[in-house]
């Protein structure tokens, strides 16, 4: 087996603790068990400074990140974990710069170890929750997260350093608690995200609407008049980040018009975006069929 390993007490249990992984790998899902004993922790700088490592898959057997696991792994997309972890280690997935989205199981009714990972990583990012209850009753969740930076400059009357938060992330962060999220909260922040971060703040929009739990008229009536007036920044970016989901949102609610999706059909097809070519041609169809308007000058072959 490529993983190396070793066989630990953990909370009075033999289990084991995954060290590393010999040769390269771009994909990783970690095993349940390794001979025959439950992988129960991921190991200080397991996978620190890992070039190759863009995806992580986690068992629900792993209880502890270790200081710096994952630490500086620069391709690092998207992990896949449980709530299940309670022992969550400073520095895991510090310096994650490509990290965009963490799929996460929650059973436990705890946002606790989604509250550590926003606090050790200040870039912008996204939670896909699936909240699995009592009965097999399950909900899926998306909240997005702008990024930030800490500040410090130096007051020299007063022979202090004083500390300041530039960016919207630390405020919407500060809407996850360990045993709640606050979603009215969250929607309330976004009056500011839409003049701070244009971009970022059509994410935030569209992943509300796309998964509008605990979301009120009034916010998603703001939501939806945001990407409606925005709907070719924000078909730019989804496209860019290869977001065929949040592509459809814009265009299945008659967001974008014919011009909008005009301009995002060429970004789709010069960048190859089939499946995104597919749905904005669709949608092209339709408000041709509606507005009886001249077709649009790229058709599919055209890329």
């Amino acid at each position: 087996m490529p993983f190396t390993y070793e066989v630990i007490q953990y909370r009075g249990e033999d289990c084991i603790e995954i060290t590393g992984y010999e040769g390269t790998l771009r994909s990783m899902s970690v095993p349940d068990e390794i001979e025959g004993l439950p992988v129960r922790s991921i190991g200080k700088h397991a996978f620190a400074g890992r070039r190759d490592l863009e995806e992580v898959s986690l068992p629900d057997t792993v209880r502890r990140l270790s200081l710096f696991a994952f630490h500086n792994c620069a391709k690092l997309r998207g992990m896949r974990l449980y709530d299940s972890i309670g022992d969550y280690y400073d520095g895991a997935i510090r310096q994650c710069t490509s990290l965009e989205e963490i799929e996460m199981v929650c059973r436990g009714g705890s946002y606790a170890l989604m509250k550590e990972m926003l606090g050790d990583n200040d870039k912008e990012m996204s939670f896909l929750l699936h909240l699995e209850g009592e009965e097999n009753q399950s909900e899926d969740i998306r909240l997005s997260f702008p990024d930030y930076a800490l500040i410090a400059s130096e007051n020299t009357m007063a022979r202090t350093i004083q500390f300041a938060y530039e960016g919207g992330g630390y405020q919407y962060r500060q809407c996850v608690r360990k045993k709640e999220i606050r979603y009215r909260e969250y929607d309330r922040l976004f009056t500011f995200m839409e003049h701070d971060d244009p971009s970022f703040a059509a994410v935030i929009a569209s992943d509300r609407l796309m998964y509008p739990h605990d979301l009120d008229a009034a916010a998603q009536e703001r939501y939806t008049d945001f990407l409606r007036e925005h709907a070719a920044e924000a078909l730019r970016r989804f496209i860019r980040g290869g977001q065929i989901d949040r592509v459809r949102l814009v265009t299945e609610r008659g967001l974008a018009d014919q011009a909008a999706i005009s301009q995002a059909l060429r970004e789709a097809s010069e960048r190859k975006e089939t499946a995104i070519c597919a749905a904005l041609m669709e949608s092209g169809r339709q408000k041709r069929t509606e507005t009886a308007v001249p077709s649009l000058t790229l058709e599919l072959e055209d890329w």
